[in-house]
């Protein structure tokens, strides 16, 4: 495992490899982990600076990279094969970061940042053209994620007059628009490999989950505390640091403590037993 800060894992559809960002000095490479084998971790990316890392179900790898000067999106296999390829180009001053594939690996969800704004957007790979998904004024709209069945998007809104963030779900393509329970801070949501539940961050060290059902609409039950023990949990202006197994289980980042110089190496760990709590709540109302 190299030395440097971990963040922003992301487990591939079959759940054997995990895509990573890791910053070493002034520059954040991607690298690919084996989950089952004692075969060692791979750098993936080598030019420039790249991060924010998402897997397609093709087993290719999407992140953000300043290789040609600005932070456009690019990708690649994640064994390494085959060229790297540009997805999009960002202008002078905006910057995009990869959220999620569809199920299917044909559309990207991204966000697009401008100054003190940003929005959603989607790029399908049949025509390679952008199209804005959800935008609000004086709000900053990121870290989307697809649901399973392709039918949803699930994305943070930070208001910018008051500072605070909410987890939204809208119908996809763009339709009705849904607001989860809101008591604090919930940012950063993630559907199950299933569809069945939505995870999100609610606050400093803190993740819920609540059960859902998408058919003849959307709804869900009351959130349910997530264990998530010394899991790092970020702020909502950054990126998810936080993925999900094919088994149901998170992975996530954690920080060990403090060392004589300085912070010790972050590790990706692995939360046991959240389901067993949540199989005894509320069910969908």
């Amino acid at each position: 495992m190299p030395l440097g800060s971990f963040g922003y894992p992301r487990v591939s559809k079959n759940g054997k490899t995990v895509a990573y960002q890791v910053d070493a000095g002034n520059q954040s490479a991607i690298w690919i982990y084996p989950l089952s084998s004692s075969i060692a971790p791979r750098q993936l990316t080598i030019t420039g600076s790249n991060r924010y890392p998402v897997r397609s179900g093709d087993e290719r790898v999407a992140f953000q990279s300043d290789r040609e000067g600005e932070l456009g999106i690019w990708w690649q296999r994640a064994d390494g094969s085959g060229p790297v390829e540009r997805l999009t180009k960002a202008e002078k001053g905006v910057s995009h970061i990869p959220d999620s594939w569809s199920r299917d690996g044909q559309t990207l969800s991204y966000t697009e940042i401008k100054s003190d704004s940003s929005s959603i957007w989607t790029l399908s790979l049949h025509d390679k053209k952008p199209t804005l998904f959800a935008q609000l004024p004086s709000s900053r709209l990121s870290n989307s994620v697809f649901s399973p069945d392709d039918r949803w998007v699930a994305y943070q809104t930070i208001d910018n007059t008051g500072g605070s963030s909410q987890v939204d779900v809208q119908r996809y393509p763009p339709g009705d628009r849904y607001q989860l329970p809101k008591d604090g801070t919930e940012h950063h949501p993630l559907f199950s490999r299933l569809g069945k539940e939505l995870f999100y961050v609610r606050g400093a060290g803190l993740v819920a989950v609540v059960s859902i059902s998408t058919q003849p609409s959307f709804t869900f039950s009351s959130p349910v505390p997530v264990p998530i023990g010394s899991f790092r949990t970020l702020p909502p202006n950054d990126v998810r640091d936080y993925d999900i197994l094919p088994d149901g289980r998170l992975l996530g980042v954690v920080l060990p403590g403090q060392t004589p110089t300085g912070p010790a190496a972050q590790q990706i760990q692995v939360v046991l037993n959240w389901f067993e709590e949540l199989k005894q709540r509320v069910p969908v109302r």
